[in-house]
């Protein structure tokens, strides 16, 4: 598991040392080139391009100038930085969301109809008890065995004991059908829960997206003559530029069936 640990390059002794990203403290000059997934919050040496939508949702990179903050969780999309770490852990703003989102302890509408059904299940047996106890012996004075038996039986049988059993297999199936479409569930009671759902707020397009932009051929208008819009997009391939892992060119580029069709005859200058 060591290994899957994330890791930092961070200025140490006037030497660049990778170290675990656990390490970090306020202060410490880490450098961030692309493709790095930020430590820690830091503020920034250098103009970079950061993909924040971890934090914010937001699709497309951000350019962040000299001394703008850079947040833990966002990833470097463009460009090689310097930045001074300003806070680690639990104290970074990504770490204070997750811990607000850890500390949160809501009870669901689904929990709290099985416990209004558990506490009506414990409420009615008690009373139940409570009639045999007085017709069994004061009234029609049993023996004391006797009486316990009726009693336990009582008891046992009033109890819902399969049910949680049966909720658990039910919400681990829907669970698992979640997963199979790319959803993570955290609290499996939350399944009921959005099923009885009657609003629900996205982020600011009003759409639940993948977070990958992607382009439609056929809204494509081409304003030059002669040329169509597969040629349009095979262009704007060829000007795209890959290594940048910028989020237009990459959808752009993935427009192409062939690759090889980006570089064709001819050869790239940098």
């Amino acid at each position: 598991m060591a290994c899957l640990a994330p890791k930092a390059k961070v200025l140490r002794d006037g030497r660049w040392t990778e170290q675990d990203a656990a390490v970090l403290v306020p202060g410490d000059i880490i450098s961030i080139k692309l493709g790095d997934i930020i430590p820690a919050d830091a503020l920034k040496i250098d103009q970079i391009g950061l993909r924040i939508s971890a934090l914010t949702g937001e699709s497309l990179p951000v350019t962040k100038g000299p001394g703008d903050g850079v947040y833990s969780g966002s990833t470097c999309k463009q460009g090689d930085i310097e930045a001074a770490v300003i806070a680690t852990g639990v104290h970074t703003f990504f770490g204070k969301a997750a811990h607000l989102v850890d500390t949160t302890n809501q009870v669901g509408h689904f929990q709290k109809v099985l416990t209004a059904i558990g506490n009506f299940c414990i409420c009615s047996i008690a009373v139940g008890m409570i009639i045999e106890i007085i017709v069994m012996y004061p009234i029609q004075d049993r023996e004391y065995r006797p009486g316990i038996d009726n009693l336990l039986v009582l008891l046992i049988g009033g109890i819902p004991i399969a049910m949680p059993t049966v909720l658990s297999v039910t919400m681990a199936i829907g669970s698992q059908r979640l997963s199979q479409q790319g959803a993570i569930t955290k609290r499996m009671t939350a399944i009921e829960e959005m099923a009885d759902m009657d609003v629900l707020r996205s982020d600011k397009t009003g759409t639940l997206a993948l977070n990958k932009l992607t382009v439609d051929k056929n809204l494509i208008e081409v304003f030059s003559k002669g040329v169509d819009a597969d040629t349009a997009v095979l262009m704007a391939a060829q000007a795209s530029r890959i290594e940048n892992q910028d989020a237009i060119d990459t959808a752009i580029v993935g427009m192409i069936a062939d690759p090889k069709e980006v570089i064709g005859p001819y050869n790239i200058l940098l």
